[in-house]
C-alpha cells in the first residue's frame, strides 16, 4: 500500500497543472465538435497527429520558461518581460474561453438529463433546443462554482477520478458504437479533406488544446518518463476517438452547428435510451474539467499581482483569512467567465481558445529563440586599488582587430607572463615604497588581452623562450621578484574567476586551466552586435517563410509551400552556427523554437478569420494594463492606509493587520484647504 501511495504521489507531482482538464475537455468536447461540425473524421484524424507534434514543441518551450526570474527580467529587459507577460495574459484568455465552453456544455447536458424541461421552465417552449441564448443555466453554473471556490472549495483527487471515469465511459461507448454501426465510407470518399488544406489547419489548431501544455523540466528521469508517458497516452486517446468518430459520422457542410454532437450521434443511430446516461457522464467530465481549469485561471490572475509582475493591484491577490482563497481574483475570473458563457456561442469560444493558445505559444517560442543571441556587455572592474590611491601608469589592454564576418567570430582570451624586468635600483626602491603604501600592485600587463588566433599562437610558442631569457636577479631584488610571481599567480586566478562570473555556463568554449607556472587560455564564442543583427535578419526571414507557406497553402501551390518550408529549414540550420548564450541546461534548441514559431504562425492563420476582434481587444487591454502599471499604477499602490495588509501564501494562515504610525493632522489641513 505504501508503494502504491508513493507511485500515485509521484505521478500526481509529475502532472503539470491543468493537464487532466485539458485532456478531458479535448477528448469529450473538442474532438466531437471538430468531427461533427468543422471538417469530418478523416481530416480530424490526420489533424490530431499534426497537433500532437506541434503541442509537444510548444510544451517544451513553456516548460523551459517556468524557472525564469521575472523580477530580474522586469528590471533589466523590458521587451523580454513584455513577451512573457503577453504569453501569460493570453493563457488567461485561453482558460477563460475553455471554462465558458464547459459551462455552456454543462447547461445543455443538464437540459438533456431533464428531458428538455429545464430549458422550458427557464426560457419557454419557443427557445432553441440546441444552444439557447442567453444561456441562463450556464451562467448559474459559473456563479455557483465561483461562490464555492470563494468559500474555500479545493480541487481534490476525487474530482479528477470522476472526470477520468466520465471520459473513459464516453470513450468506451464511442468505441462500441463504432464497432456495431461503423463503416469506412468516409475514408473511401473522393474528398478526404472536404475543406482542403484550410480545414486541415483549422482542425489542427483547434485540437492542440487537448494535449498537455507543459512537460516536467529539471526533474528526475522517473518524472520525465512519466511526463512523456502521459503525453503519449493523451495523444493515443485523442487519435482513437477521432478514428472511431470517422466511422460513425458523415460530414455535411449544410448542417447547423451542434453544441453537443454525441447526443445527436446517439439519436441518429437509434440509441435514445443511452442519451441520459451519456449526459450524466458528460456532466461528470465537464464538472471535473471546470474544477481543474478554473483554479489554474485565477492563479494566473494572482500571479500578475506578485512582485515579479506588478501588473494588477496587490489587493486582488490577498487570501481570505477564513477560507484561504483569493476572493477578488476568483470573483474577477468568475465574472469574465460568466459573461462569456452568457452571450458568446460555443463555436466562437473554441475558435478564440485556439487562437489565444497559439498566440501565447508564439510569444514564448519567440522569446526563447532570440534572447540567447543578444549580446551582453559586461565590464570587468578591479577592486584591488584603494579608494584613496590608484596607479595611473598601468598600460591599457590592446584592442583586437575587427572581423570581416558578421558572426561566428571566436574571441581568444589569454593571460601571458610578464616581460623580463630591467635592473634599476632607484626604480625598485620606489616600487617597494609604493607597495608598502598601496598594498599589492596591479599587474604590469593588462588583465584580459583579446588577440587574434595567429597572435595567440605566437605568444604561446614564445612563452618558453621568455622564461629562459630571464636574467638572474640580485639578492636585493629577490623579495621583489617573489612578490611579482605571487601577484602574477593571483592575477591568473582572478581572471579565471571573472571569466567564470561573466559566463557562468559553458558557451562553446575551450578552457585550459593550469597551475601557477603554466598559462591560462580561454577561447569563447560570444554574441556580438553583428551576429545579433544577422539573427534579426534570420528571424525576419522565418516570418516571411511562414507567410509564403500560408499563401502557398491558400492558393494550392506546392512550389510556394516547398519554398517556405526550405527557407525555414535553412534558417534553423544557420541559427545553429551563430554564437549564443546557454540560458539554462533545460533551454530548448534553436531548431525546436524555430519549428514552433513556424508551425504556429501557419496554424494561427486558420483561426484568426473568426477570432481576430477578440484577440485584438484582449491584447490591447493587456498592453494598456502594462503601460498603466509601469507609469501610473505605483502612485495608486502607495496611498496612505490605516493598516498594513500582509498577504499570506498558505491557506491555513490568516492576514496580519499592523496599524500604521500617525501622519499628523491630515483632516484639519484638508478642511482648511477647502475653506
Amino acid at each position: 500500500l505504501l508503494c502504491d501511495q508513493q507511485i500515485n504521489v509521484k505521478i500526481s507531482t509529475s502532472l503539470p497543472s491543468g493537464t487532466g482538464g485539458r485532456w478531458g475537455f479535448g477528448v469529450v468536447i473538442l474532438i466531437y465538435l471538430i468531427v461533427y461540425n468543422e471538417n469530418g473524421g478523416p481530416t480530424t484524424f490526420i489533424a490530431t497527429i499534426l497537433a500532437s507534434v506541434c503541442a509537444f514543441f510548444s510544451a517544451i518551450c513553456k516548460s523551459s520558461v517556468q524557472n525564469i526570474q521575472m523580477a530580474y527580467l522586469r528590471a533589466t529587459q523590458k521587451f523580454d518581460f513584455f513577451c512573457l507577460y503577453l504569453a501569460l495574459w493570453l493563457d488567461i484568455l485561453t482558460l477563460l474561453t475553455a471554462c465558458g465552453a464547459l459551462a455552456r456544455t454543462l447547461s445543455i447536458c443538464l437540459d438533456a438529463m431533464t428531458g428538455g424541461m429545464a430549458r422550458i421552465y427557464l426560457l419557454g417552449r419557443n427557445s432553441d433546443e440546441n444552444e439557447p441564448w442567453p444561456d441562463v443555466l450556464g451562467v448559474s453554473v459559473v456563479f455557483l462554482l465561483t461562490v464555492m471556490f470563494m468559500l474555500g472549495l479545493e480541487n481534490t483527487k476525487v474530482f479528477g477520478v470522476l472526470m477520468a471515469t466520465g471520459v473513459v465511459g464516453i470513450t468506451i461507448i464511442t468505441i462500441a458504437l463504432a464497432f456495431i454501426r461503423g463503416n469506412s465510407s468516409e475514408w473511401h470518399n473522393e474528398k478526404i479533406l472536404p475543406n482542403g488544406w484550410y480545414g486541415l489547419l483549422s482542425s489542427t489548431a483547434l485540437s492542440i488544446f487537448a494535449f498537455p501544455s507543459e512537460l516536467p523540466s529539471n526533474a528526475s528521469k522517473y518524472k520525465t518518463f512519466i511526463g512523456f508517458g502521459i503525453f503519449l497516452a493523451a495523444t493515443l486517446s485523442v487519435v482513437v476517438t477521432a478514428a472511431c468518430l470517422s466511422t460513425i459520422t458523415e460530414f455535411s457542410e449544410n448542417k447547423s452547428f451542434i453544441a453537443v454532437p454525441i447526443l445527436s450521434i446517439l439519436e441518429s443511430q437509434d440509441f435514445h435510451k443511452v442519451e441520459p446516461a451519456v449526459a450524466c457522464l458528460l456532466v461528470l467530465t465537464c464538472s471535473g474539467a471546470f474544477l481543474e481549469l478554473f483554479p489554474e485561471m485565477y492563479f494566473l490572475i494572482v500571479k500578475l499581482t506578485t512582485t515579479e509582475y506588478k501588473i494588477l493591484s496587490r489587493q486582488i491577490g490577498y487570501e481570505n483569512g477564513d477560507s484561504g482563497s483569493p476572493i477578488l481574483a476568483i470573483f474577477t475570473g468568475g465574472s469574465l467567465c460568466a459573461m462569456l458563457a452568457f452571450a458568446c456561442p460555443l463555436q466562437n469560444l473554441i475558435t478564440i481558445l485556439a487562437a489565444s493558445n497559439l498566440c501565447a505559444g508564439i510569444c514564448r517560442a519567440f522569446y526563447l529563440l532570440y534572447s540567447p543571441y543578444r549580446p551582453k556587455y559586461m565590464e570587468i572592474k578591479s577592486n584591488e586599488a584603494s579608494l584613496a590611491y590608484s596607479r595611473l601608469n598601468a598600460p591599457r589592454p590592446s584592442s583586437s582587430g575587427r572581423s570581416l564576418w558578421p558572426f561566428n567570430k571566436p574571441k581568444v582570451i589569454t593571460i601571458t607572463s610578464s616581460k623580463p624586468r630591467q635592473k634599476n635600483a632607484k626604480r625598485d626602491i620606489e616600487l617597494e615604497r609604493e607597495w608598502l603604501l598601496l598594498g599589492e600592485p596591479h599587474s604590469p600587463l593588462p588583465r584580459v588581452a583579446a588577440l587574434n588566433s595567429d597572435e595567440a599562437e605566437s605568444s604561446i610558442l614564445n612563452e618558453p623562450e621568455e622564461a629562459g631569457d630571464r636574467e638572474i636577479l640580485t639578492e636585493s631584488d629577490s623579495s621583489t621578484d617573489i612578490d611579482a610571481i605571487v601577484d602574477e599567480y593571483r592575477q591568473k586566478v582572478k581572471v579565471e574567476e571573472l571569466l567564470t562570473e561573466q559566463h557562468p555556463l559553458p558557451i562553446t568554449d575551450l578552457l585550459q586551466v593550469s597551475t601557477a607556472g603554466m598559462k591560462t587560455e580561454k577561447i569563447i564564442r560570444i554574441p556580438t552586435v553583428n551576429s545579433w543583427r544577422f539573427v534579426l535578419f534570420l528571424l525576419f526571414l522565418l516570418i516571411v517563410a511562414a507567410e509564403i507557406t500560408i499563401f502557398g497553402l491558400s492558393s494550392q501551390s506546392s512550389v510556394l509551400v516547398l519554398t517556405g518550408a526550405l527557407t525555414a529549414v535553412v534558417t534553423s540550420a544557420l541559427l545553429m552556427f551563430v554564437p549564443k548564450y546557454n540560458v539554462s541546461p533545460s533551454s530548448p534548441s534553436s531548431v525546436t523554437c524555430t519549428l514552433t514559431v513556424f508551425l504556429e504562425l501557419i496554424l494561427i492563420y486558420s483561426t484568426l478569420k473568426n477570432s481576430w476582434p477578440a484577440i485584438l481587444f484582449w491584447i490591447i487591454a493587456g498592453v494598456t494594463l502594462y503601460i498603466r502599471c509601469h507609469n501610473w499604477c505605483c502612485l495608486c499602490l502607495e496611498q496612505q492606509r490605516s493598516h498594513l495588509l500582509i498577504p499570506t501564501v498558505a491557506s491555513n494562515m490568516t492576514t496580519i493587520h499592523i496599524p500604521c504610525p500617525p501622519r499628523g493632522s491630515l483632516i484639519q489641513s484638508r478642511i482648511l484647504g477647502h475653506r
